[in-house]
């Protein structure tokens, strides 16, 4: 049986790691370099650059020569970078990390701002609303972000507690990952359909093959 993302290659062509718990406000980034990977934009067009995931801001970013740059994540359909699948949603780069033929799993890793604030600094100091906003305003796109001298201080800074949402994409559907998101998308008879599926089967919320499981049930209502 073809996976959700690989008919949807299909069709798209014919009309045309991470476990870390923290990051580095120096290296905001899922990945600890930029590697090769491969755009598919809606256009049609298929790009290789060197990639990785801005975690504080939820863009690609892309190495073009010197200078860092961010893709239009509205045109970005599909990216492959180090074996992980990524795709936009919301404007958001997430992983794609389990797919079946009528839906697929999102995970979005981005820096924890809230606990960021909730917790001591580095050296005992506290973080607080207007520092956390600098972290939010990081200059590392377009022209001004120096490659090389962002590589030459990415084990600076302080470090950056780590959150993952999940979600949930079916039938034009995109669904944060939770009991009271599904239930909110339903209409009564889904609604009681959900509650017979919920008896029948445990749903671990962060569990790509559980939450696979609500995916297919979801998609034929």
């Amino acid at each position: 049986m073809k996976k959700f993302f690989a008919a949807f290659a299909i069709f798209f062509f014919a009309f045309t790691a991470s476990g870390q718990d923290a990051v580095m406000s120096s290296w905001p980034y899922l990945y600890p370099e930029f590697s090769k990977g491969t755009v598919w934009m809606s256009d049609g067009k298929k790009y290789e650059r060197d990639l990785n995931v801005h975690l504080a801001k939820g863009r690609l970013h892309f190495v073009d020569g010197n200078a860092i740059k961010e893709a239009n994540s509205g045109e970005i359909v599909l990216v492959e970078l180090n074996g992980d699948q990524f795709t936009s949603l919301n404007g958001d780069i997430v992983k794609v990390i389990g797919d079946i033929e009528r839906g697929y799993v999102a995970k979005k890793t981005s820096v924890d701002f809230q606990k960021l604030n909730e917790t001591d600094g580095p050296y005992g100091t506290k973080i607080d609303a207007g520092a956390t906003l600098s972290l939010t305003t990081l200059e590392l796109t377009g022209d001004a972000s120096s490659y090389p001298e962002l590589l030459r201080n990415r084990n600076e800074g302080s470090s950056l507690p780590l959150k993952n949402d999940y979600y949930i994409v079916t039938g034009g559907k995109v669904l944060n990952a939770s009991k009271k998101a599904v239930e909110n998308s339903l209409d009564a008879e889904g609604k009681a359909a959900f509650k017979t599926f919920q008896k029948q089967n445990k749903i671990k919320w962060q569990d790509t093959a559980s939450l696979l499981q609500l995916v297919d049930f979801l998609a034929g209502l």
